[in-house]
This record gives structure tokens, sequence and C-alpha cells, in this order.
């Protein structure tokens, strides 16, 4: 028995020792995990990580790896996020906001098949959620936002301002920006423990006249608190401002029902140098956040962002309308504009667009930024911003100034919350003109086209290649006839029209159904020219084929040429004689200005009496009224 016992000892010592190691190293995970939920709760993610990892060393706590994965998360940190929440989705205990999110940091970084395979598990679990829908959608055409469809429209240059390690949410403001931003600061006590940097404060720069961003300066007077401070919006006159702040009392901030410090928008005015007067906004709660305020150019409007009751989503965007005394109660944009996720950030722009950040529309990954329009009572269907206003990563608060030229965007694109300067440059579109042979429809090579801009008078002119096509580049935002020469030919003519146009588009006119037809001719070279209706004088057009004319009579002597001058059928007949005559004698002018002797140079005005097209008059097309107006040449070499 003794043995026995002894034996029996050795046998059980080491077995009590693993079960002691076992229960010391549970609470070790658990002592560590609890540290961590209370650096989690405060938001000070980066210390709650190290705790969340101390934890996962001594167990692989369901809890904390999930909540480790949200942490660098909302850290930013998306690559070590990405590997947490891999991780946390294999566990038993996962759930499908794991699921949720693991998609979305997959979408961040531009993973798009995972991501869809991610969020298509989600909906098998939620499979009503209507954001996620819209984020499968996304997935399955991510180059529908960042095939760099609008990368020509805008540049996007990064807002380099000293001293500050993270900006956003810039407002336009006396030839600068009135931005938040956050700074390194040694003491704790002044930290914010989201970021381990200083609280959000308002700031105000601008360029100095070599284009440098001037060092910011704290806003003057009582705005910027011991806390956060942030998005503000100016009126038109540059007098009042809103601002959001979070909810404090007697130097402290102030948590709602639910552990949560809300947010809340105020007004101050600017008095004597210095933003005074700070009054809070009627409709804030201690329950609930209102926030990123932003004022329509006429003062008339107030929007902002809240997660008040009674919303669509996490955050829902809401206006109030000015009685003349005060703002009236807030009303939500409504489905069209709010979605089940965050819709917030607006900014009216002057083109009286709102522009607002959201990650419930379909978009890149992160928050995206949206553009509306009110029309007849109801907001238009959101539209993409896309590339590169637009990223997978977070990107919002967008505004133009009162040009539509310049204005700002926060991103977190590079890493890290920055001000980038958006700078709009007016669109440049381009345009495949189609010539073909008229008998054959085979494509017509070496035809010369004329493109010229109805509103400038502006022509340039191209020469198409072996597949009929002639390239052009041009204005947007313009309406443009098109004809097309090719020696002895006569061609119709069409317009195209670049109005509208984004400078990623492509006008393609044979796709558009709009072919120049050439007719070739047989006798002495034949050319024609054109004039508006009820007018004589010379065509931007017209002008370069009369100077071809012109150098085709100076390098050939011999040569002659007889024009005649014709009239649509408009007007009556003694009227149209004498036009036809001014615009035969303007013919004359132009080539003996020109040093061509007029010997060599025989006119006659036949009116309205030889139309090109014979058509009732009441019943021709502008497009037969266009080519009756007209001058034939024909030059004779002999």
């Amino acid at each position: 028995m003794p043995y026995q016992a002894n034996f029996t000892m050795k046998k059980t010592y080491p077995v009590l020792l693993l079960s002691l190691g076992l229960l010391f190293s549970g609470c070790g995970a658990k002592y560590f995990l609890n540290q961590g939920n209370k650096k989690y709760d405060a938001y000070a993610y980066s210390d709650a990580v190290a705790k969340y990892q101390k934890s996962i060393d001594k167990e692989p706590l369901y809890e904390a790896k999930s909540k480790l994965a949200n942490s660098y998360r909302l850290m930013n940190n998306l690559s070590a996020a990405e590997e947490a929440y891999r991780e946390v989705v294999a566990m038993e205990e996962a759930t499908p906001t794991d699921q949720f999110f693991y998609g979305k940091v997959l979408m961040q970084n531009q993973k798009y098949g995972e991501a869809k395979a991610a969020f298509q598990k989600y909906a098998e679990s939620v499979p009503d959620d209507k954001v996620v829908k819209e984020l499968i959608s996304a997935c399955e055409n991510p180059k529908k936002f960042d095939n760099q469809l609008d990368t020509c429209a805008y540049s996007i240059n990064p807002v380099e301002l000293s001293g500050i390690t993270s900006a956003f949410g810039g407002s336009p403001y006396n030839f600068g920006y009135v931005f938040a931003a956050q700074t390194i600061v040694e003491d704790k006590s002044m930290k914010d423990p989201y970021s381990g940097l200083s609280y959000m404060d308002l700031y105000y720069s601008k360029k100095d006249k070599s284009g440098t961003w001037l060092a910011p300066e704290p806003i003057k007077g009582g705005v910027n608190s011991e806390y956060h401070d942030a998005f503000a919006c100016f009126s038109s006159d540059g007098q009042t401002m809103y601002f959001t702040r979070s909810n404090q009392a007697k130097g402290k901030v102030k948590k709602n029902q639910n552990n949560e410090v809300t947010l809340k928008i105020y007004k101050a005015v600017f008095l004597e140098g210095e933003w005074t007067n700070i009054e809070e906004f009627p409709y804030n709660s201690d329950e609930f956040s209102n926030g990123h305020p932003a004022l329509s150019p006429d003062g008339k409007y107030l929007f902002f962002s809240s997660d008040r009751p009674g919303g669509y989503g996490q955050t829902d965007l809401y206006m109030c309308d000015w009685n003349g005394t005060s703002w009236n109660e807030p009303k939500n944009l409504g489905p069209v504009v709010n979605t089940a996720g965050r819709d917030m950030m607006p900014q009216m722009g002057f083109d009286e667009k709102l522009y607002f950040s959201s990650d419930g529309h379909a978009g890149m990954g992160g928050l995206d930024i949206f553009k509306t329009k009110m029309n007849g009572g109801s907001w238009s269907t959101p539209e993409n911003m896309k590339s590169p206003i637009n990223s997978s990563k977070d990107d919002f608060d967008f505004s133009l100034d009162a040009d539509g030229k310049v204005g700002n965007l926060t991103s977190t694109r590079s890493g890290v919350d920055k001000l980038y300067e958006v700078i709009y440059k007016d669109p440049i579109i381009s345009a495949e003109i189609c010539v073909q042979d008229k008998e054959s429809k085979q494509p017509f090579e070496g035809a010369v086209v004329y493109v010229q801009n109805k509103e400038t008078l502006k022509t340039d002119s191209a020469t198409t290649d072996a597949q009929g096509i002639a390239y052009f580049r041009l204005e947007g935002g313009h309406n443009y006839l098109i004809n097309a020469r090719y020696d002895q030919t006569l061609a119709n003519s069409f317009d195209i029209s670049t109005v509208d146009k984004p400078c990623s588009d492509v006008i393609k006119s044979c796709d558009e159904g709009k072919v120049v037809l050439l007719e070739k001719t047989t006798g002495p070279r034949v050319l024609d020219i054109y004039y508006d209706y009820n007018k004589w004088d010379i065509r931007p057009d017209a002008a370069l084929e009369l100077d071809k004319m012109v150098q085709l009579l100076i390098d050939n002597p011999t040569y002659k040429v007889e024009f005649g001058s014709h009239t649509d059928c408009r007007g009556d007949d003694a009227y149209n004689q004498k036009l036809s005559e001014n615009r035969a004698k303007s013919v004359l002018k132009y080539c003996t200005l020109r040093d061509i002797d007029p010997k060599r140079l025989s006119y006659k005005g036949y009116g309205e009496s030889m139309p090109k097209v014979k058509c009732e008059c009441t019943q021709c097309t502008e497009d037969e009224h266009q080519l009756n107006r007209r001058t034939e040449f024909k030059v004779i070499t002999e």
C-alpha cells in the first residue's frame, strides 16, 4: 500500500500541476480580456489591442479575438483587421456581424472576390439586409466605380499642414478652409483615448501666393473646448458658424444611457474678430447625436446627420428649414437618400446638389461620397462620385467653392484622416466621327472632317483613318456641327453635343447612327461652303475651305474659279436674290483681300431658284435648309 500510495501521488502530482496551470492561464486570459474591454469601452483602441493580445496569448477566447479585430478596424489598420477577422470567422462562436465586418475590411483592401463571398455567407443568416445586397452588387462589379472613369475631371492633392497629424472636415471660409485637426500631445489628460492624439479643435489655413499652405491657426473665440470640436459650416456672409461638439457638462464629457458620448450641434457668431455667443441647436439631445451641420448657400436650410429614433439606419440625413426667426422641426430626407447603413456628413454645394457620405449605397469599400438633388419635392437617386473622388477606404465631407472649380474632401486612403484639395477641370470629351462612302457604305479613308463649335465658332479638322474614323478631343458643355470634305465630294452634316457629358465619355458617331456620307462627283473640282440662316458672313468652317482654294490659286496661277451663291426657300424671291448676291460678294472680298486677282473670279447670285435639296419648304429639315444655304465653286484647271 505505501508503494501504491506513493505511486499514486507520483501519477497525480503532474496532473494537479497541469490543472492548476490551466486554471491560472484561464484567469489570466479573462483578466486581460476585462482590461481590454475597459479600454475598448473608452474608445482607447490602441491600448485595448495590447490587452486583447495578451489575453489571446494566454487563451484564444472568442470575445478577445473579435474585439481585437474590431479595434484594428476602428483604428483603420485594415491589414491587421483582415487577418484578425479571418481567424474570428473560423471560430464556432463567430456571429453574422463578424462576417459582415470581415467582408467590409476585405472590400476596403480591394479583395472584392473574397469580400463578396463573406457578404454572401452573412446574407445566409441575415437575408433581408438591404445594405449587404448593395455591397454584394458592388463587389460583383468593382470597376463600376474604380476604373478611372472620371480621373480626367478632377485632380486630388493632399493638403500639407505643418504641425498637424490628422485633419478632416474642411469647410470653405475666407479664401481658405476651417477644418478639424489633431496634434501630438504629451499630457495624457489632453489625449483622445480613441486616437492617442489631442482632442479635435477647429483650425484655419489658406495658401500663400506661392501656393504653400500657411501654418494652421486655431480659430479665435470660445468654440474650441476641452473635448472634440469639428465639422464647421458658415453662412454666406461669414458671420455665423454651426459646428459639432462632444456632449459635455462642467468640463467633462457626458454619456447617455448606453454609455456613449453623443454629439451636439452648436451655433457661434463672429464678433470683433472672435467666434462667440455660442448657442446650442434646439433639437439636440443627451440620448442621441446630431452632427455634421451644413448650410445651404442661401441660408434657408440646415442639413445634418443624426442617429435619432425613427430613422432608416445607423445614421440618417435630416434637414430643417428657416422660418424667419428659428429652425423648424427636422425632417428625414427619406429612403431614397437614407439607407440601413451610415448616411452622414452632408454638404450643400452652390450647384444645389447635396453631397454626402454613405456605406449603405453601393460603393467602393468604406464610406463613399454621393450626390443628389431635390427635384419637385423629392430627392434624386444618389449618384456615386466614383474615382478619384472615392477610394476603397473612407471618403467623406466633400465640398466645392462657389465657382464649382475648387473644393476639398477627407479620406483615409493614405492610412490616416487627411484633407485633400480637389481641383475640377473642365471636361474634354473624346469623339470618334465616322465617315462612309454614300454608295458602298464602306469606310472612307482620307476625308477631312470639320468640327465646328456652334457657340464659339472655333473649328477643328482631322483626317479619317483606314476605318473611316477621325478623332477629336472636344470641350465639354458645347454643341458642334460636323461635316467632311474629300476633293470632288459632297457630304451631309449633323450635330453632336458634349453638354452634361463626363470626360470619361467617348462619343462614337457610328454607334449613335450619325455618319458623314461622302458622295463622289465627276467633272471640275467642286467645293461648297455654307452659311447661317439669313447671314452672308464667312463662317470659320467656310474660311478653312476658302483658304485652301486661295492657296490652290496661288500655287496654280492659271486656275480660275466660278462660284454661285444660293439661299434656302424661306423669305420672298427678291430678298433671297439680294441675300445670295451679298453672299457671293463676301466670297469675292475674302479672296481679293488675299491677293487673288478678281479677273480670275466669276460669280453670280441665284437666290432660292436652284436648291441642292428639293423639298416642300414648310417640310424641309434644318439639315436640308443648311445644304441649300451655300456657295458652290468650280475650280477650272484648263
